[in-house]
């Protein structure tokens, strides 16, 4: 049974399920949706959302993307179609749920459903600071145990091919603290085969 089948306001288009039934049958709850634009990758997260609220205790959601996305509301106005009020992170709340988090050992209630764009990710962000002598201003590495989420979406995720950016750093710093995973990107990723490489 597909217990999110007429779980939001949205219209039943059949192939936008499969990605739903993929992860539920998966040993490891991780997949990427991979899909030109406006097919409704979106609509499939939010279906994803539901399925596995209707399966086990989904309480934490984190959404990550880039700004742009996070500046129009797309997330925010996709997930009311499901039902599901989110927050939309800045720097300064990011940064008081880190210290909330290092003071209590808990990622509070208050975030436990929220989007972040990925431009929040840099240097101090991730690694904290220390100005001048003072308290050192901790940074997402820093907290222990770090943060967990139930599921984690992770919208265009093309932009983390470059393990060497802050955005990759971060984004797999909360994805491997996930109990669930959606990627979801509108560019094929391009694997070049060895095959390949050597007819160069």
């Amino acid at each position: 049974n597909l217990y999110s089948l007429h779980a939001a306001r949205v219209n039943f288009v059949p192939y936008q399920f499969r990605p739903v039934l993929k992860l539920i049958r998966s040993d490891r709850p991780r997949i990427l949706i991979a899909d030109e634009v406006g097919v409704g990758k979106t609509i499939e997260a939010g279906l994803i959302l539901r399925e596995l609220q209707a399966r086990r205790d989904i309480r934490s959601v984190l959404i990550l993307c880039p700004k742009p996305l996070v500046t129009e509301r797309k997330w925010v106005l996709e997930m009311k179609r499901f039902d599901e009020d989110f927050m939309q992170f800045d720097g300064a709340t990011l940064r008081n749920a880190i210290r909330e988090m290092d003071l209590n050992g808990v990622w509070e209630d208050t975030y436990s459903k929220c989007i972040l764009p990925f431009s929040l990710f840099d240097d101090q962000l991730l690694w904290g600071n220390r100005q001048h002598g003072r308290r050192r201003q901790l940074g997402l590495m820093d907290l222990d145990p770090p943060p967990h989420f139930d599921l984690v979406i992770v919208d265009e995720a093309h932009h983390l091919r470059n393990p060497n950016t802050y955005v990759h750093q971060g984004v797999r710093f909360f994805v491997e603290n996930a109990e669930a995973v959606v990627f979801l990107s509108a560019t094929p990723i391009q694997l070049e085969s060895e095959i390949g490489r050597a007819h160069v």
